[in-house]
């Protein structure tokens, strides 16, 4: 989904009419004013808090990749750039490997491995995607959650309360697991 799709909704939501008829949304010629510009950019901060508070708490982005080891080192940015958390690390068996993590890299007893880990969510832009959770969070839940930042940021502690419980009702939702129930066996009494 796009960023202008869920910034749609937040200031549909916010009712914010005034800047839903500004050209970023209407795709007309005009220039957006400075005014404008100003609450799209607090918007686009909003989504990127909440972004990353999905990514962080509710809906991880798991990454696995094999590494190689030097001396028992390997840098975090060898890896990846966006690390978040480290999940697992595993030799070519499947067994877990003892790890040390300090600033700048990682310090195991091996020279190769598997590991798994999560990433923080990638930064939007006002021309962007949200593509990280796209299928699994409707853009609703975004706009809450921009909504809910924005009110937040706007000292509007009331309807601020308001969206935070609309966006974690929707996300708990989202986060807890599916399956099937199973009912037990009739009886006969």
């Amino acid at each position: 989904m796009s960023t202008k799709q869920i910034l749609n909704l937040t200031a549909t939501f916010l009712g914010k009419e005034e800047l839903l008829n500004c050209s970023y949304f209407t795709g007309s010629d005009e220039t957006i004013t400075d005014e404008e510009q100003k609450e799209l950019d607090i918007l686009l901060r909003c989504l990127n808090l909440v972004v990353s508070d999905i990514s962080t708490e509710y809906l991880p982005i798991y990454r696995e990749k094999d590494i190689n080891f030097k001396d028992g080192k390997i840098n975090l940015d060898e890896i990846d750039t966006d690390i978040f958390q480290i999940v697992s690390l595993k030799d070519d068996y499947g067994s877990n490997i003892r790890f040390r993590i300090f600033d700048s890299h990682i310090s195991a007893s091996t020279d190769r491995a598997h590991i798994v880990y999560t990433v923080f969510a990638k930064t939007c832009t006002l021309s962007g995607d949200v593509d990280e959770f796209s299928v699994r969070i409707p853009d609703r839940v975004f706009a809450y959650g921009t909504a809910m930042e924005y009110c937040f940021i706007s000292s509007l502690f009331d309807d601020a309360e308001i969206w935070e419980s609309r966006y974690k009702n929707s996300l708990l939702a989202l986060s807890s697991k599916k399956h099937n129930i199973v009912m037990p066996k009739r009886r006969w009494l």
